[in-house]
C-alpha cells in the first residue's frame, strides 16, 4: 500500500498543493519553516485520524481560512483507497471510498503508517508514558484486538479508581471492586501479553537497526518490565494469574492510596546496552536518538511481517545530526517495497544514491516537483 496522490486544501501554511509520490523513496527538502513536516502532519492525519502535533482541529486551519480538506489516493496492487477528511469549526466530513462516516477514528488502521520525529528522542531519554504510547499507537496498528483491549482496559481502570477514591474516604464495596478488579485483569492481561508478544519480536530488529546505523559494536536490547514486579510468562493465563496475585497482595494499600497501582498504566519498556547499561541514563544523545529511530524502523517490520504489506515511513528531519556515512546506511536500509517520505533541510543529490528517488522542493507552502 503506498500513497499515489495527495490534495491539500488550508492545512498549516498549505493554501492549495496536489502532490503525486514515489511508491518508494521520496525526499522533501527546503529550509526551516517552509512546510516540510506540515506536510507529513497532512499524511498522518489520513491516516491516522489525528495529527502528531497538534491537539485541535482549528489549529490545523490555515490562518484565515474557515476549515481544511484532505484527500489521498492509496494504492494497493490494483486496489484503490481514497481517504478523505475536512474540518471547519461547525462539522467534521470523513470519507472512505466515497462512504461518509462519522468520526475521524474510521480512518485509523485502513492504511498503517510509521513516524519518526525529533521528539522522538522523548521515547528513550523520556518516562514511561513515551514508550507505552509507542507501543500502544504501532501494537493498535499491528493487532485488531489490541485497540479494543486497550479501550476496554482503560474503562475498566477509570471505573476501578473511582471506585477505590471512594473507598478511601469510607465507603465499602468489596463485591463492586471486586467485579471491576475482574475486568481490569480481564483486559489488562490481554493488553499486557500482546505487548509481550511485540516487544519479544522487535528486541532483535532494534539491535539490529541500532547496530547498522550507528556502526557500535555494542548490542541493544529491550524487554518489558511488569510493575508489578515478577515478570510473567509470555501466555495469557500466566499473565492473569500473576495479575490476580498482584491485586490480592495490594488491596488495602490501594484503597489507601485511592488508585490502581500495576497494570498497562504503569509498565515500562526498557533498553540496555550490553544488557546492563539503561540506555535512558548512560547512552549519549547519538545513542538515544539513534535507537528511537531503530524503534521506529523495527515497527516497519513487525507490521509487514504481520500483514505481509509494508507501511508507510514517514522520516521527519532524520538528518539532521547524521553524517554522510550514516545517511547513506539509513537510504540502504530503507526497502523498495515500503513507501518513504523523508524531510529535510538540505538539497542533497540524493538521486546518486537511490535513482528511484523523487525529490520535491518545499518553499513557503508551495511545492515544486
Amino acid at each position: 500500500m503506498y500513497l499515489e496522490k495527495i490534495k491539500i486544501r488550508n492545512f498549516r501554511n498549505y493554501l492549495s498543493v496536489d502532490v503525486s509520490l514515489s511508491p518508494q523513496i521520496n525526499i522533501l527538502y527546503g529550509n526551516n519553516g517552509q512546510g516540510k513536516t506540515n506536510f507529513l502532519e497532512a499524511v498522518s492525519f489520513l491516516t491516522l485520524g489525528r495529527s502528531f502535533r497538534a491537539k485541535r482541529d482549528e489549529e490545523l486551519i490555515k490562518k484565515g481560512e474557515n476549515g481544511f480538506y484532505l484527500k489521498g489516493e492509496f494504492q494497493n496492487q490494483e486496489e484503490l483507497l481514497v481517504l478523505e477528511v475536512g474540518s471547519d469549526l461547525n462539522r467534521l466530513l470523513v470519507k472512505v471510498n466515497g462512504v461518509v462516516y462519522k468520526k475521524k477514528k474510521d480512518l485509523f488502521g485502513r492504511v498503517r503508517i510509521v513516524i519518526f520525529t525529533p521528539d522522538d528522542l522523548q521515547i528513550v531519554k523520556g518516562g514511561p508514558e513515551k514508550r507505552r504510547e509507542y507501543l500502544d499507537l504501532y501494537l493498535a496498528q499491528t493487532y485488531p484486538g489490541y485497540r479494543k483491549a486497550y479501550r476496554s482496559f482503560y474503562r475498566a481502570l477509570y471505573q476501578r479508581n473511582s471506585l477505590l477514591k471512594r473507598m478511601r474516604v469510607g465507603f465499602r464495596d468489596l463485591t463492586q471492586l471486586e467485579i471491576w478488579t475482574n475486568k481490569v485483569v480481564e483486559e489488562g492481561s490481554l493488553v499486557i501479553y500482546y505487548r509481550l508478544k511485540a516487544v519479544e519480536a522487535i528486541s532483535p530488529w532494534i539491535n539490529r537497526y541500532h547496530q547498522m546505523m550507528s556502526g557500535a559494536k555494542e548490542e541493544l536490547h529491550c524487554f518489558y518490565r511488569f510493575s508489578g514486579g515478577k515478570q510473567p510468562l509470555p501466555t495469557l493465563e500466566s499473565i492473569k494469574e500473576e495479575y490476580k496475585k498482584i491485586f490480592s497482595q495490594k488491596r488495602k494499600e490501594e484503597i489507601k492510596r485511592g488508585y490502581t497501582l500495576v497494570g498497562p498504566h504503569r509498565d515500562d519498556l526498557v533498553l540496555l546496552l550490553n544488557k546492563k547499561w539503561e540506555l535512558r541514563t548512560y547512552g549519549s544523545q547519538g545513542q538515544q536518538r539513534t535507537a528511537a529511530l531503530a524503534m521506529k524502523m523495527a515497527m516497519v517490520d513487525l507490521i509487514e511481517n504481520t500483514y505481509g504489506i509494508p507501511p508507510l515511513l514517514l522520516l521527519d528531519d532524520v538528518f539532521s545530526e547524521f553524517d554522510n556515512k550514516r545517511k547513506k546506511e539509513l537510504l540502504h536500509l530503507l526497502t523498495e517495497g515500503t513507501q518513504t517520505i523523508i524531510s529535510t533541510t538540505e538539497a542533497v543529490d540524493f538521486p546518486v544514491l537511490r535513482p528511484e528517488i523523487k525529490s520535491l522542493k518545499v518553499e513557503s507552502g508551495v511545492i515544486f516537483d
